[in-house]
């Protein structure tokens, strides 16, 4: 096997969260709590779990938005996480990231010609000549007349702002692509679009995505590998086909027992888990799922199960299966 393009090993977040009353201590919110994967040049992997579960922050986190509390990330061999500014920029010419909102990710006060041109001008790579081609071209790509070069960001629909964040991350010929959740905010028919968009532009120029969702059909549509997220830490992750056909982890099988049928005369045996999610400022002991699942024993109450492997590349942090 190829060495990964990008490693992440036991990366964590931690935000301090001060206390209100004097001379009490800090306590720590943690966000990402030790998780570790690695991503195959030209491939997708997903990253899903509920609201809060801290897929976000594994983002930002590799894009040195929010600096990692631990761990580490490295992207072809070179450590991320001790890059000074210049090779930080350096790294962001390889790397780039596609935000969750399309009308706040773009600057309202600009015209969609200079918003797309930005990132060269950043970089100083180019001619202004250059820099118009080549953001004609990449808006034609995805899907968009360079007729609408000269327009606002608020003339254009969820959808259509969506390519042109597409179309901006792809100015610098990024090898990698961060997307945070980019169809949660479109309608169902203008999400096929753009996830068919995101498959071509794959296939064109061999990108490599880390796919960040909550969608579960979004994200086995797109990925190669899954990795699902509970609570700050990964419970379950393989080989996507696998995953979906064989779900391990009682999360899991919970997630993926809400995903619609698409024949409604099919019964699905719906897993209602019980309880509210723990609040990462105080998580359980042990397995933080422990307090939902069903088949919780004494050990999983006590100490925190690894994630290990069963079969095929697919991992399982349960102590069903040790």
């Amino acid at each position: 096997m190829t060495k990964p393009i990008l490693e992440v090993k036991e990366l964590k977040k931690y935000f301090p969260v001060h206390g209100s009353k004097l001379f009490e201590k800090n306590r720590y919110l943690k966000a990402v709590d030790g998780i570790s994967f690695d991503v195959q040049k030209g491939k997708t992997i997903g990253l899903i779990g509920e609201s809060g579960c801290g897929k976000s922050t594994v983002g930002k986190a590799i894009m040195g938005l929010n600096k990692a509390s631990g761990g580490s990330i490295k992207f072809k061999d070179e450590e991320v996480t001790s890059f000074n500014k210049n090779k930080m920029k350096e790294f962001r010419r390889n790397v780039q990231m596609i935000f969750q909102d399309p009308y706040s990710s773009l600057d309202p006060k600009k015209r969609i010609n200079y918003i797309v041109k930005e990132p060269l001008q950043i970089h100083g790579i180019g001619t202004p000549k250059e820099r118009m081609e080549k953001a004609k071209e990449l808006l034609e790509t995805v899907g968009l007349s360079y007729y609408f070069m000269n327009r606002y960001p608020h003339e254009f629909s969820g959808g259509q702002r969506q390519r042109i964040n597409i179309a901006r991350a792809l100015m610098l010929d990024p090898q990698v692509l961060i997307c945070d959740e980019p169809t949660s905010a479109l309608d169902v028919s203008v999400q096929a679009q753009v996830l068919n968009l995101f498959k071509k532009l794959q296939e064109k120029f061999e990108l490599t995505y880390l796919f960040i969702s909550h969608d579960l059909s979004v994200v086995k549509y797109l990925s190669d590998e899954i990795a699902i997220m509970y609570l700050g830490k990964i419970v379950e992750m393989g080989e996507s086909n696998e995953i979906y056909k064989n779900p391990l982890h009682p999360y899991t099988k919970a997630l993926f027992s809400a995903i619609p049928t698409e024949d409604p005369t099919v019964k699905v045996d719906r897993i209602a888990l019980k309880g509210e999610i723990p609040s990462p400022l105080n998580p359980p002991k042990g397995c933080h799922f422990h307090n939902r699942c069903p088949y919780a024993k004494k050990e999983c109450m006590e100490v925190s199960p690894n994630l290990d492997g069963v079969a095929n590349n697919h991992k399982v942090a349960c102590y069903l299966y040790k």
